[in-house]
């Protein structure tokens, strides 16, 4: 899981799928843009003096749920300057920060750079005591109100009746899910391994959805598994037959670790696409080698597909749910997963619900049949049914008198 807490903490691509050019965000709040060496920062002017988002120790960041929605936070005297940023395919593709005065007194924002759009132009004025560079301005903006600016390619000619249309952040944030929980959706207890890591799968997906994918030449075991993703996600299979194939025979021919999870995830996009003998070619050549690392994750992809395996793992005939048994801070806990692979033509999706100390879980198999067990949860339990719900045998530590 620590390559998936350090991608969360990388800077974050700003685009959407097919757009042509793109913006990137630091974690200060400065937005760079792939066709310009200029940058976009984040600077406040409040009652005390200039706030710089490069410079402040009270800035805060978070994608929101998961996706390249990004809020940074600037801490102030009198309460926080929002910022968020998001890019929308809007007349071909338009970056937009919107700024949020979360505090109790009237700020100025500094914009240095003069090819922004400005959405309304009444409040703008010159930079006081601050240099922010050649073509720097300001924006009044009062409290708790809120005011916005966009960033578009550089041989793109806009004014600000391209703001009409734009689609609200929580918009863009639900058109991301609604494709990337395609893949599943996990729905975890708070804290570093639960909803952290699934904001960090999120992410991911999200990247892979904007380009950012390995050399399968390189590392075809990542390739694989994003490719997976990827189709998982609605992307068509079927162009990536050939690759998959040529990735097949790297990780075969170098028996590289994780391929166990490269051939699951090459099985999968091949009989997607119908190749029902590439998938029965892929299956034999599984069972001949040996995966000498069952559970790697040095790329992001392997942290992925591992964690994702701790919620629903394939294992030869049967699946297992809950491979790695109950996480100590997930009892007592509620949680629920939705569409997780659980064999190459089949998902499943569960709840689990807490009988005292015990754990009921509630699921439900799409497509093809599959057998469902848990191991470390209860050794006896063993379902072929679509549907069910069971009480498992697993027992929670009690919480000591006085825990919280």
């Amino acid at each position: 899981m620590d390559v998936l807490r350090q991608f969360l903490a990388d800077p974050v691509t700003i685009g959407v799928a097919g757009m042509p050019w793109w913006g990137e965000i630091s974690s200060d709040g400065t937005i760079a843009v792939s066709d310009d060496d200029r940058t976009l920062g984040f600077h406040v002017a409040a009652e005390d003096r200039w706030h710089h988002g490069v410079s402040e120790p009270g800035v805060r960041q978070l994608r929101r749920e998961g996706v390249p929605v990004i809020e940074t936070r600037m801490r102030v005297p009198s309460g926080d300057i929002v910022q968020t940023v998001f890019a929308t395919a809007h007349r071909g593709g338009i970056i937009i920060i919107d700024f949020y005065n979360d505090s109790a007194l009237p700020v100025a924002i500094g914009i240095d750079r003069g090819d922004v759009i400005v959405e309304s132009s009444a409040a703008v004025g010159a930079v006081a005591g601050a240099d922010l560079g050649p073509g720097a301005f300001s924006i009044s903006l009062g409290h708790h109100t809120n005011t916005r600016v966009a960033l578009v390619a550089s041989d793109v000619v806009a004014d600000a009746t391209w703001f009409e249309g734009v689609p609200s952040a929580d918009a863009v944030i639900s058109g991301w899910r609604l494709i990337v929980d395609r893949a599943g959706r996990m729905e975890l207890p708070p804290g570093v391994s639960g909803s952290s890591v699934s904001d960090a799968v999120v992410a991911a997906r999200c990247s892979w959805l904007l380009g950012d994918l390995v050399d399968p030449e390189l590392d075809p075991v990542s390739a694989l598994i994003e490719w997976d993703e990827l189709c998982r996600m609605g992307e068509r299979p079927e162009p990536l037959v050939d690759d998959v194939a040529r990735a097949v025979e790297l990780v075969a021919r170098r028996q590289l670790p994780g391929a166990r999870m490269a051939f699951n995830a090459a099985e999968r996009i091949l009989t997607q696409a119908n190749e029902e003998r590439g998938a029965s070619d892929v299956r034999d050549i599984s069972a001949r080698l040996v995966d000498r690392t069952d559970a790697r994750s040095d790329s992001l992809a392997t942290a992925v597909r591992t964690f994702e395996e701790r919620l629903v793992a394939q294992h030869g005939s049967v699946t297992e749910i809950l491979s790695g048994g109950m996480p100590s801070d997930w009892s007592l806990q509620p949680f629920e997963v939705f569409h997780l692979s659980a064999s190459a033509t089949a998902s499943v999706s569960y709840a689990v619900r807490w009988h005292g100390l015990r754990p009921a879980i509630v699921w439900e198999v799409e497509g093809d049949d599959v057998t469902l067990c848990s191991p470390l949860l209860d050794a006896d339990w063993l379902s072929n049914e679509s549907k069910g719900e069971t009480l498992l045998a697993h027992t929670a530590e009690p919480a000591e008198v006085g825990e919280t």
